[in-house]
């Protein structure tokens, strides 16, 4: 799995046995295919009333990671080296789809060899000092992590309105690879209004 290209090397960058996490998740396919098990839409699938379907939404993820550390004045400065040298291995080398400076997040995606879909995607948010790492090796529909997203209210203020509005600009819900330039590096993304999040939202 390590030599997936959509695969963050979270542990060697950051040292997870002195730096103790708060939530650690490791979630790799044999495991996701036994929990998704228990969500077959019937009456104790908790996200049967949300119309989610979680083992379809799985079904080409071959790892969920999850690692969320409450920053202290004792790992806070190894968790400030990590997280900048997270972000820019993301920055250099995968296509950068939402980014909410005011919050410290950014959300990135890998496209496969043949640019026709998606190997991955990782989020980073780094905000007040606690820092949250989500990294999906595989392929997952945004639109439909929108759907799941819209129903918590601990996203950052600004995000899901962002990740609204290019799912409304491609018509489906999916984010579309930023395009490159002509070093192969990811262009930024388009910055997103306010202005443009609440037009999106209204259609």
């Amino acid at each position: 799995m390590e030599k997936d290209p959509a695969y963050l090397p979270i542990d060697k960058v950051l040292d997870l046995k002195t730096i103790h996490p708060a939530v650690n998740v490791n979630l790799p396919r044999f495991l996701l295919k036994d929990v998704a098990s228990g969500f077959d839409g019937g009456t104790n699938d908790p996200l049967a009333g949300a119309g989610i379907d979680l083992p379809d939404l799985i079904k080409d993820v071959k790892l969920i990671r999850v690692v969320v550390i409450e920053s202290n004045d004792t790992n806070r400065p190894a968790l400030d080296t990590g997280m900048k040298t997270l972000k820019g291995t993301l920055e250099s080398k995968w296509t950068q789809i939402v980014t909410v400076p005011e919050e410290n997040v950014g959300v990135y995606a890998m496209g496969d060899p043949s640019g026709e879909s998606m190997a991955g995607m990782a989020v980073l948010v780094y905000n007040d000092g606690d820092a949250v790492i989500v990294n999906i090796v595989g392929r997952v529909s945004i639109g439909k992590l929108i759907k799941i997203a819209s129903s918590s209210d601990k996203l950052p203020k600004g995000m899901l309105e962002k990740l609204r509005a290019i799912g409304n600009q491609t018509g489906e819900a999916t984010a579309q690879p930023a395009s490159k330039d002509a070093g192969g590096s990811a262009k930024k993304p388009v910055e997103h209004s306010e202005s443009t999040s609440k037009k999106a939202d209204s259609k």
